[in-house]
C-alpha cells in the first residue's frame, strides 16, 4: 500500500504541487510503483549531485531513511539514496552524500557525482570559467561494490568485451576523464545488448 505524506514547507512548492516518489526496492524502481510518495515537500539542491528532500515532518524522512528506500524519483529525474547504497554495498569511494543522480536500465545502473577539477584547471580558469567535472561511480550488483569509474576500473570492466578494451587502452588520451567517460558509454551499451549479461532484478534480493 502506497502511503502519501502531505507537507507545506514551502509556498514555492506548494503552488507547484510538486511530489516525489519514493521507491523502497529495485522491483518498485522498474515496476514504477512507489511505496511512499510525499506531497509539497522542499527540495534543497546543494549541488546538482547533492539533493535533499525536507518537509515540515523531518520525522517522516528519517522513517523513511531507516526503511532503508533505495531511490526517488520527481520530475522526471531520479535519485539514489547514497545511505542506502553505503549500507548495502562496499563503497570504494563514500564521498558522495544525500541523493545523487541515477542512472539506469534493466542490467546497468550507476549514479553520478562533483568531481574534483584538475590542478590545471585551479591555476588557470578565472572564476567564471571554473567548471566541475562530473564522476561516474557504478553499482556492481553482482559484487556488491559501488567503485568510481576510472581508467584502471573501466580496463577490468571491459574484459569482458575485449575488442572494446584493446580499442580504450590503445588510445593515447585513455587515463583522462573525457576518454574514459566515453568508453563507460560504449561498455553500458554492450552489456545492454548483451543477451549473457543478467538483469539487475536476477542479482537482488
Amino acid at each position: 500500500m502506497m502511503v502519501v505524506l502531505a507537507t507545506s514547507c514551502s509556498l514555492y512548492a506548494a503552488e507547484r504541487n510538486d511530489t516525489v516518489y519514493f521507491y523502497q526496492s529495485w522491483q518498485q524502481v522498474f515496476d514504477l510503483t512507489p511505496g511512499v510518495l510525499i506531497v509539497n515537500p522542499y527540495i534543497e539542491a546543494e549541488t546538482p549531485y547533492s539533493v535533499r528532500v525536507l518537509t515540515d515532518n523531518d520525522e517522516a524522512i528519517e522513517t523513511l531513511q531507516k526503511s532503508g528506500f533505495v531511490a526517488v524519483s520527481h520530475d522526471g529525474l531520479w535519485y539514489a539514496n547514497s545511505r542506502y547504497l553505503k549500507n548495502k554495498f562496499q563503497c570504494d569511494d563514500r564521498a558522495f552524500d544525500n541523493l545523487v543522480p541515477l542512472y539506469y536500465n534493466e542490467k546497468v545502473a550507476y549514479i553520478a557525482c562533483l568531481g574534483e577539477p584538475s590542478v590545471k584547471e585551479i591555476l588557470f580558469a578565472h572564476d567564471d570559467e571554473m567548471t566541475f567535472p562530473v564522476d561516474y561511480y557504478y553499482i556492481d550488483f553482482k559484487n556488491g561494490r559501488v567503485r568510481k569509474v576510472t581508467h584502471n576500473y573501466l580496463s577490468e570492466l571491459l574484459e569482458d568485451y575485449h575488442d572494446l578494451q584493446m580499442r580504450f587502452e590503445g588510445m593515447k588520451d585513455y587515463k583522462k576523464r573525457y576518454m574514459v567517460e566515453e568508453f563507460f558509454f560504449r561498455y553500458i551499451e554492450r552489456v545492454t545488448d548483451d543477451v549473457m549479461q543478467p538483469y539487475i532484478l536476477d542479482l537482488v534480493e
